[in-house]
């Protein structure tokens, strides 16, 4: 089943998010969200610089990555963000969640799907994703926007035109599949990252990437909705969901489907030739995203693999005005139960840093 039969039938009922992987709520539920597919899937999109895989962008591999050395969270670079080692659950983690920096979470109120654990890359805790059958085998998400004044869900936000953002994981042996996997967004206003699958984003509400997985070689890519993307035309969608409702809603939200009726999934950027991830074993994955200059094609994303430039896209336009910015990510394993078919997709993550510079491996 291609990845958009998963989440078009849903957008009638469920509102998906910017990068579809669930949208939050102050109180940890989660919604399903949507993913790629139909013809607007495939690898690139249109509006891409010159070059690259498919149609869209220009894409590099090999290379290095690398960033400051001799910091930490206890003594974190100027440049960062968030600096998250999970240490902090020694005091258990409902203290750690209260206590931490992450603005909203998704799933961290169940201890099937968000939790502790002593097999961590660096100190003594990681956090834990379990996706246990007791909680629908479902994954789950912490979100982090750069809050002005409180932390907390809806907040007024600092903007940024460059966001780096690393994380160290490892896979379970067993692991099968993910959804949405690691995500750097922006929007104006905070509630507007969210719910808009299946809408061509108009340049001003909102703005992201993400790096996701998939196969059974784990292929990484990035899955990328941006102005001048491909979507599915009317006559598709309607295979498959209703376009009409689609682009109803999508113009209650300022984004009407100014070419015609059409469904708009991320677009897919896959290095040549692929990049895999191992399993049973830490990875460092650092991803950066660069905002355009409004009317200009030079924005860029990239991801490096234990210091590795993996890939790399150029000439994209993301946004149509200057005061869209980029102000959060997503450490997310989203997986619904329906995807995970009765398996229990494990996951650890541990040394999370958001910065406006390269961060390294370090």
């Amino acid at each position: 089943m291609s990845r958009a039969w998963v989440c078009a039938p849903l957008l009638l009922f469920l509102a998906c998010s910017s990068d579809e992987g669930g949208e939050p709520k102050a109180t940890g539920g989660a919604t399903t969200g949507g993913t790629a597919g139909g013809s607007a899937g495939g690898v690139g999109g249109a509006g891409g610089g010159s070059g690259g895989v498919g149609a869209g962008g220009s894409v590099a591999t090999g290379g290095s990555g690398g960033g400051p050395s001799g910091y930490d969270c206890k003594n974190p670079h100027p440049a960062w963000l968030l600096c998250e080692d999970f240490e902090g659950m020694s005091a258990g983690f409902s203290a750690w969640l209260a206590a931490s920096k992450w603005t909203d979470h998704i799933g961290g109120d169940d201890a099937g799907r968000m939790t502790t654990s002593n097999e961590a890359h660096g100190g003594g805790f990681a956090l834990y994703l379990p996706a246990a059958a007791s909680s629908g085998y479902q994954g789950a998400d912490l979100l982090f926007r750069t809050c002005q004044g409180q932390n907390q869900p809806g907040c007024a936000m600092a903007g940024y035109d460059r966001l780096f953002f690393r994380a160290w994981f490892r896979l379970a042996p067993d692991h099968q599949k993910v959804h949405h996997f690691l995500s750097i967004l922006g929007s104006e206003q905070y509630w507007d990252a969210y719910g808009n699958a299946g809408c061509r984003p108009d340049g001003t509400r909102h703005m992201g990437t993400t790096v996701d997985f998939e196969g059974a070689a784990r292929n990484t890519f990035f899955y990328t909705y941006f102005p001048e993307m491909s979507c599915d035309t009317g006559a598709n969608c309607s295979k498959y969901a209703d376009p009409t409702q689609i682009c109803a809603d999508c113009a209650q939200k300022g984004m009407p489907c100014a070419n015609g009726p059409e469904c708009c999934w991320g677009n897919e950027y896959h290095p040549s030739p692929e990049v895999t991830l191992p399993l049973d074993q830490w990875v460092c994955l650092e991803m950066s995203m660069k905002a355009n200059d409004p009317g200009q094609k030079n924005g860029e994303m990239s991801y490096s693999i234990d210091g590795k430039l993996a890939h790399q896209v150029t000439g994209m336009s993301f946004r149509t005005k200057e005061s869209l910015k980029l102000n959060g990510v997503r450490l997310q394993h989203y997986l619904t139960t329906e995807d995970a078919a009765g398996h229990s997709n494990r996951i650890w993550f541990d040394d999370v840093v958001v910065s406006t510079e390269p961060i390294g491996c370090s």
